[in-house]
C-alpha cells in the first residue's frame, strides 16, 4: 500500500496534493448548507400592511398556507363593497377590494356591529375567529367591531 506523501508549507502531510481542494469543497459545502438553513420559511415574514391580492382565488389560497382550510370556497356578497368575497364554512370570509375606498367603505359598514374580528390587509380582508393567525402569516392589521 502507498501513501501520498507531499510537502505542504515545509510540513510533512500524507493527505496528498488534492487536499487542499477538498477542504474547499467542505468550506464551500457547509456554507450553503448554512445559507440555505437560514432562509427556512419559519424566518420569513410578511409584509407589515399585508400586501395585496388580486382575486378571491389568491388570497383563498393564502389563508390555507397559513393554516386554515378552506376546502371549498363559497361565493357570496356579504361584503357589500367587495369585488368578490365568499366562505369556507361559518368561521372564515373573505373578501378583495378594487380600490381604497371601497375598503374603507366595508370597514365602515362593519364598524357597528359587534364581535367581527377582522385582518385588514391593503385590498383584502379576512373574518374570523383567530385573526392573529392570520396575520402572523399574511401581516395586515387586526380590527375588532363594536368597541
Amino acid at each position: 500500500m502507498a501513501v501520498a506523501i507531499s510537502w505542504n508549507n515545509g510540513k510533512l502531510s500524507d493527505w496528498g496534493t488534492d487536499m487542499k481542494h477538498r477542504l474547499s469543497f467542505g468550506a464551500a459545502a457547509a456554507s450553503i448548507a448554512l445559507a440555505l438553513a437560514s432562509c427556512s420559511t419559519s424566518d420569513v415574514r410578511p409584509p407589515e400592511d399585508g400586501g395585496r391580492y388580486e382575486t378571491l382565488g389568491d388570497l383563498k389560497d393564502a389563508v390555507e398556507l397559513a393554516g386554515w382550510l378552506c376546502p371549498e370556497l363559497i361565493l357570496h356578497n356579504d361584503a357589500k363593497y367587495s369585488a368578490s368575497s365568499g366562505s369556507c364554512g361559518e368561521g372564515l370570509s373573505l373578501a378583495v377590494y378594487a380600490n381604497d375606498a371601497s375598503l374603507k367603505s366595508q370597514l365602515d359598514l362593519w364598524k357597528p356591529i359587534g364581535g367581527l374580528s377582522i385582518n385588514v390587509g391593503k385590498n383584502w380582508t379576512v373574518v374570523t375567529v383567530d385573526p392573529k393567525l392570520i396575520q402572523k402569516k399574511l401581516g395586515g392589521t387586526v380590527i375588532y367591531t363594536g368597541q
